[in-house]
C-alpha cells in the first residue's frame, strides 16, 4: 500500500482521505491528514480535516508492503 506525506507549517504529516463534502462546512475538497503518522497504527490519535487548497511545502510518496 503506497501513503504520501507532506510538510505543513514545518511538519511531516500523512495524508489519510479525501473527502469531497464534509459536514462541517459548505466549502468543498478536504484532505484529512493525521498528524502523528509516525505511531503504530493502533496509537495514532490526531487528525484534522484540512482543506485541499492548503500549500504544502514539500510533497513525499512511499511504496508501502
Amino acid at each position: 500500500m503506497a501513503y504520501t506525506v507532506v510538510k505543513m507549517d514545518g511538519r511531516w504529516v500523512q495524508v489519510v482521505r479525501f473527502a469531497r463534502k464534509v459536514a462541517f462546512s459548505d466549502e468543498q475538497n478536504w484532505f484529512m491528514v493525521c498528524v502523528d503518522w509516525e505511531k503504530v497504527n493502533r496509537r495514532r490519535g490526531q487528525f484534522k480535516w484540512v482543506p485541499a487548497n492548503t500549500r504544502f511545502e514539500e510533497v513525499k510518496e512511499f511504496a508501502g508492503e
